[in-house]
């Protein structure tokens, strides 16, 4: 590979002398405001980077495989940064997560070539969704799953569900990201919903997602569950290509960001 590469698509970044790392990171997202550093907020970011200047002495910016809102939970985010070698993979895991609040963990980490881009290499993501659908939630899930007192028809969600599986626009399930795309079509490659005991888990795969699009595509699934839209009405939805055809988004509390896939890095 070359000492240079994109920092953005269309731009070049010299990583001479620099050794690029990949952290595995799993985290709360209740006490944060998204993943993005905003001026005023605690942000996951932020409290990563802060860890990452007092180990190196210098700043260095740190890069997800893409942002989470605020309330939103990571199992696996992957975030690359380039600085010179200071440390082995595992010594750096155990420096890291000693100076790291306990809600972020680095799961592992590794070096990686200095190219890599955690969010500009990505193939694909997978998204876990949990609802607690019991009479009584439960005070140590609060923050953690969306709960819904009345049963939900799974049967029925999971015809809706597979209306959603292939290439299709889901302009009509992503929200307003305040900024231009290119297109609102994505292809998703598995969508499943299962139940143990009072818990319903609901996982996407897809090679890419919009702006709240499993939020909004979960909400869509209750509104089929709980009797308030036909499975021929959400079909219709899907087809409108228009936000406001779909039922509202579900709450952030319950969405994780479970993995991102790559290409084969080599060491």
């Amino acid at each position: 590979m070359s000492k240079s590469s994109r920092g953005k698509p269309g731009h070049t970044k010299s990583f001479e002398g620099l050794q690029g790392h990949l952290l595995i990171v799993e985290y709360l997202g209740t006490p944060y405001s998204g993943w993005q550093q905003q001026p005023g907020k605690v942000t996951v970011q932020e409290t990563i980077e802060k860890v990452l200047a007092k180990l190196w002495k210098r700043p260095i910016s740190a890069q997800a495989s893409g942002r989470t809102d605020t309330g939103v939970h990571a199992l696996g985010q992957p975030v690359s940064f380039q600085a010179p070698r200071l440390h082995n993979a595992s010594v750096l895991t155990r420096a890291l997560n000693a100076n790291l609040p306990f809600t972020i963990r680095v799961r592992r980490a590794r070096l990686v070539p200095p190219e890599f881009h955690a969010r500009f290499d990505a193939l694909g993501k997978t998204y876990h969704y949990h609802i607690l659908n019991e009479p009584v939630g439960s005070a140590f899930l609060i923050d953690r799953c969306w709960h819904l007192p009345r049963p939900l028809d799974l049967a029925v969600m999971r015809r809706a569900a597979k209306l959603l599986v292939g290439k299709h626009d889901f302009a009509s399930f992503t929200s307003n990201p305040g900024y231009e795309r290119e297109t609102t079509v994505r292809t998703v490659k598995k969508l499943t919903l299962s139940k143990r005991g009072a818990m319903i888990h609901v996982s996407i795969t897809a090679d890419g997602f919009l702006y709240r699009m499993v939020r909004n595509i979960v909400g869509g699934l209750v509104k089929v569950g709980q009797g308030r839209i036909s499975v021929e009405q959400f079909k219709a939805a899907r087809d409108a290509c228009n936000r406001s055809a779909a039922p509202a988004s579900a709450p952030a509390c319950g969405l994780y960001l479970a993995k991102v896939y790559y290409p084969k890095i080599p060491s």
